[in-house]
């Protein structure tokens, strides 16, 4: 099912799914939830967990249709209320609020009413942290494309990537938590669900962190400033071109285009 932006997977016993099955749901999906289960249900969180995606282990007793794992979803429910900040990626602000809103799905064996569980993971649904789109681009402010390609981000990729649920980061923009800015830069990526890279400029470390991105299976969206030759085996990749003269309406809704036909696209490598 849907909630907003995000995709959530419901894995109940007897899902017969396999483990090359189960990271592909992992890869494509953006929470997880876990109802009863056992050995697939762990290996679907640990998966998700390995990608820094929320998993909501509910505390029903249903048992596993195949008798095997620890204890599925209600093991997994003890160690969320436990270490919640393991599960589960809150929004700015909303850290400490973790182990309560985990308490508050609690189903107590079934006894809570279904409207109050509902109600409840909705609100814990709302609390997480938005998804991180990572901006690769020309940041050098004394190269001459860079008022373009600001522009550009600011007036469309900004609010495509807000309209659409996620939280950019762009280094050197957004807060920081390392001293080290390419440890971050690399960190992100690897977690990043979107990678939107724009090559204007031909500036090498944009073309490592893209190459990462697409090694990695992130949704990567390339963009590049009209006029600008693609090298070599990017010209394989669908890259949306950009004028600095059209108004930047047109631009915004050519984008929202491209994102739309784009986004879903399989990875490079699966």
């Amino acid at each position: 099912m849907k909630s907003g932006h995000l995709r959530v997977e419901h894995i109940q016993p007897g899902a017969r799914s396999g483990t090359m099955i189960r990271e592909r749901q992992a890869q494509f999906g953006d929470v997880l939830l876990c109802v009863g289960g056992g050995a697939g249900v762990e290996h679907l969180a640990e998966s998700y967990g390995a990608r820094r995606k929320p998993v909501i282990p509910l505390d029903l007793a249903v048992g596993a249709s195949r008798e095997d794992g620890t204890g599925g979803a209600q093991r997994l429910n003890r160690e969320a209320r436990a270490n919640p900040s393991e599960f589960l990626c809150l929004a700015p602000g909303r850290e400490q609020m973790a182990g309560t809103l985990l308490a508050l799905v609690s189903t107590n064996g079934g006894k809570t009413a279904a409207a109050e569980v509902v109600a409840n993971f909705s609100n814990l649904v709302a609390a997480l942290d938005r998804p991180v789109a990572f901006y690769v681009r020309l940041l050098n402010r004394d190269i001459v494309e860079f008022a373009d390609v600001e522009k550009f981000f600011r007036e469309v990729v900004d609010t495509t990537v807000q309209e659409l649920g996620y939280r950019r980061v762009e280094m050197g923009t957004d807060a920081s938590r390392y001293s080290l800015m390419n440890v971050e830069i690399f960190e992100t990526l690897h977690y990043a669900r979107m990678v939107i890279v724009d090559v204007t400029g031909y500036r090498p470390n944009c073309f490592i962190e893209l190459g990462y991105a697409l090694g990695r299976g992130n949704r990567v969206i390339v963009t590049a400033k009209s006029g600008t030759t693609l090298p070599f085996d990017q010209q394989a990749i669908p890259c949306f071109f950009w004028s600095p003269g059209n108004p930047s309406e047109n631009t915004l809704n050519d984008f929202r285009t491209f994102i739309d036909k784009q986004q879903n696209r399989l990875p490079l490598v699966l």
